[in-house]
């Protein structure tokens, strides 16, 4: 039996024992499509599996080697017609990419790619299919060009938008729920240290009670020295009181670990998986112990991150305002965002070299050690996508990203790649010391694990590419995501360890990756396919300033003519990347800048 369906140029797509044939490159209509996608599903149930590369799982997938097969001996000899026809599947959302939903079929395709069958549109229809309202006839039949019996198109189509707007909901949820774990987390931290000081305070007036009571008690009258006791009773209980709220807050105020993420077997679906793991209680011990250290390192100023001017043996080759293009010829004036060049003689962007890089569409770039692509987006700026960015920024709170992704050269541990900002020369016009270190506290809290040294020749911010990064992934080369989409969600499977069952949370690979001696034993291999993203709402930069909320610091009368950059290095000074971000406002101190 012979089952023909007409395309708009009445070439038929023919079923005879169970094959169909294409020959003709016209689109395929929505039921048409739904044929030829279940007839696929059908033959590759064999071919359907999960898939391992390394230690990362792809779920429930074929290779598109495996449709393209197919497709070629079931709907047409000629390779292009056939990727045009697997296309067009994608596009109806029948067949999905495991990672990137954008990504499609392509001619002469060398990589591995992993696509599913994307059930929910096609058993949803096949409810849609069985009876037809008001008729009790089955339309299957229609699908195949019966006259009699036809599928509500609009009806279907309505139902893709609305699986597809539920799949846009669900991941801005996880999205919210992630920013407010982040924000609940600065908050305790906030908490805290507030706490902390509280007990200082206490801990000082205690100590100036016991020095008047030893050494003046015999010349006080009965009435001062009961004055005297209530008011030490008091300050011990509310010492005792602060000591309870911080181990209280230290152990209950987030009691449950919940790890939020969006299950890849099923993007498509948009199912989403919540999992909560305990964190362990600490001793009430171990936190005051913690809780007198931490006030004893207030009282003496003691601090990890030093104020004091500092001689630096580090050498820092910055590129300097005047090796710029004209600023009338800056194309997002007034800023301009290049390659450091000077940082590293192989560092390339072959499609811009020396000139101004693209803001909002990502490029090409290679180094030594790396090479991939980047996109930097900057709220508020002149954008070569200005879709692209206003779709990004719309509802969020950041200002600033910026995405890497590709493959190191050769192997690096997590714990030698940093991130950060480096400066050649010392920084002038510093704030109020109370204000820069408020600022250095606040960017260690955002960054665990940051080297923030200000007063130097050679200052510097420095913390691991791996704990600083918002998202972190690793990927099978040709599945890796899209880097202009909305949201890239965190998978760290590839790392093993801590990571190989794939459900750890953003919070706990920071602080694992931020620590050295935590992450000695991962490493980034030359293989898998990275991803890393960066943003925060802090750095303005079309007004070149940073802004904490309680102060706004303009940026360019201190960094003394030298730009913000965006970069990757090892701790042996060899760079991954390094691009800098320019402002107008810095050349009236880099013009005057020699060689």
């Amino acid at each position: 039996m012979t089952i023909s369906i007409e395309t708009p140029q009445s070439t038929p797509i023919k079923d005879a024992d169970s094959q169909f044939t294409q020959t003709s490159s016209s689109p395929v209509n929505f039921r048409q499509a739904m044929a030829i996608a279940r007839k696929m599903r059908d033959d590759l149930r064999t071919q359907t599996k999960d898939r391992k590369w390394r230690l990362k799982s792809y779920e429930n997938c074929f290779k598109a080697t495996n449709a393209l097969s197919w497709a070629l001996e079931n709907v047409s000899s000629e390779e292009s017609i056939a990727v045009n026809i697997l296309n067009q599947l994608v596009d109806y959302g029948m067949v999905t990419h495991v990672v990137d939903p954008s990504k499609q079929f392509r001619v002469g395709e060398t990589k591995t790619l992993y696509f599913r069958m994307v059930h929910a549109i096609l058993d949803a229809n096949v409810a849609q299919e069985k009876v037809c309202p008001g008729k009790g006839t089955p339309l299957i039949a229609g699908i195949f060009g019966s006259d009699n019996n036809t599928v509500e198109v609009n009806t279907i189509d309505g139902m893709q938008q609305q699986l597809a707007n539920i799949d846009h909901i669900l991941q801005e949820t996880v999205r919210e729920l992630n920013d407010t774990r982040g924000k609940l987390e600065v908050v305790h931290q906030k908490v805290l240290g507030l706490v902390s000081q509280q007990i200082t305070t206490f801990l000082m007036i205690f100590l100036i009670y016991i020095y008047i009571l030893c050494f003046l008690a015999s010349g006080m009258s009965w009435l001062s020295a009961l004055g005297l006791a209530g008011t030490m009773i008091m300050s011990t209980r509310c010492g005792w009181r602060c000591i309870s709220l911080w181990s209280d807050l230290d152990s209950e105020t987030v009691p449950m670990e919940t790890v939020t993420t969006v299950d890849e077997s099923s993007i498509a679906e948009g199912s989403i998986v919540r999992t909560a793991k305990s964190f362990d209680r600490k001793p009430t011990t171990a936190s005051i112990t913690h809780l007198i250290s931490k006030s004893i390192k207030s009282l003496t100023g003691a601090s990890g991150r030093s104020l004091r001017r500092l001689s630096s043996s580090r050498v820092m080759f910055m590129r300097e305002a005047y090796t710029l293009p004209d600023r009338e010829t800056w194309q997002h004036r007034p800023l301009m965002v290049c390659v450091n060049s000077a940082a590293s003689p192989t560092l390339k962007v072959p499609d811009y070299g020396l000139d101004a890089c693209p803001l909002g569409v990502p490029f090409k770039f290679s180094s030594d050690l790396f090479e991939g692509t980047c996109l930097i987006r900057l709220k508020g700026t002149k954008s070569d996508d200005p879709d692209g960015d206003a779709e990004y920024f719309a509802g969020r709170k950041r200002i600033f990203q910026s995405v890497v992704q590709g493959r190191f050269k050769e192997e690096v541990l997590v714990a030698d790649v940093l991130t950060g900002h480096e400066f050649a020369r010392p920084l002038k016009n510093l704030p109020h010391p109370f204000i820069l270190k408020t600022a250095t506290n606040f960017i260690g809290r955002v960054s665990p694990g940051a080297n923030i040294v200000v007063h130097t020749d050679h200052p510097f911010v420095e913390a691991t590419l791996g704990g600083t990064s918002q998202v972190v992934r690793g990927d099978e080369p040709g599945n890796e995501p899209n880097i202009t989409c909305r949201n890239i969600i965190e998978d760290c499977s590839v790392f093993g360890g801590a990571f190989s069952k794939g459900n750890a949370s953003v919070s706990r690979r920071k602080r694992l990756f931020a620590n050295p001696a935590k992450c000695k034993d991962y490493k980034f291999d030359t293989e898998t396919m990275y991803t890393f993203e960066f943003y925060q709402n802090l750095f303005d930069a079309q007004s070149y300033s940073l802004d904490l909320g309680f102060a706004k610091i303009g940026c360019s009368k201190v960094l003394d003519g030298q730009p913000i950059q965006w970069l990757g290095r090892t701790r042996d000074g060899r760079y991954l990347w390094s691009f800098q971000i320019w402002h107008e406002k810095l050349l009236a101190n880099g013009d005057n800048k020699s060689e």
